[in-house]
C-alpha cells in the first residue's frame, strides 16, 4: 500500500512540474567564454552477457568525446563537438546563442546555450 501511494505521488509531482510548456522564446547573440577544451579518447570495455546457462562475452564501444564547455554569466553548457573543439581554445571568447524560454506568465522556465548556426 506504501508503494502505490509513493508511486501516486511521484506520479502526480512528475506529471505538474512537466506541465509548464515554453509560450515565448527569445534568441539573443551573447560573448561567452570557453572556460574548459577536453579530450576523451575511444576506448572499448568487455560485456558479459548471461543467458541462462551460458554467457557471451562482447565488448562496448566507447567514441572518442571532444569537450568544450562555454560559460556566459551563470550559465554554463557543454558541447560534444569536434568542429567546435577544433577551432577554440581555452579562455577564448565566442559568439553564441542564448535562448531563454518563458511560460504564459512571462515566468523564466528553460535557459540554455546554443551553438551559432
Amino acid at each position: 500500500m506504501k508503494r502505490l501511494l509513493l508511486c501516486v505521488v511521484i506520479i502526480i509531482c512528475v506529471t505538474f512540474t512537466g506541465c509548464q510548456k515554453v509560450e515565448r522564446e527569445e534568441k539573443t547573440t551573447v560573448t561567452a567564454t570557453v572556460t574548459e577544451v577536453q579530450y576523451r579518447s575511444a576506448y572499448v570495455t568487455p560485456r558479459v552477457i548471461y543467458t541462462g546457462k551460458s554467457t557471451i562475452t562482447t565488448t562496448q564501444v566507447h567514441p572518442a568525446r571532444h569537450l568544450v564547455t562555454i560559460t556566459y554569466e551563470d550559465l554554463s553548457e557543454t558541447f560534444n563537438n569536434s568542429d567546435l573543439y577544433e577551432k577554440v581554445e581555452e579562455g577564448q571568447s565566442i559568439q553564441m546563442i542564448l535562448y531563454k524560454g518563458y511560460d504564459k506568465d512571462d515566468k523564466l522556465i528553460e535557459e540554455k546555450l546554443m551553438l551559432p548556426e
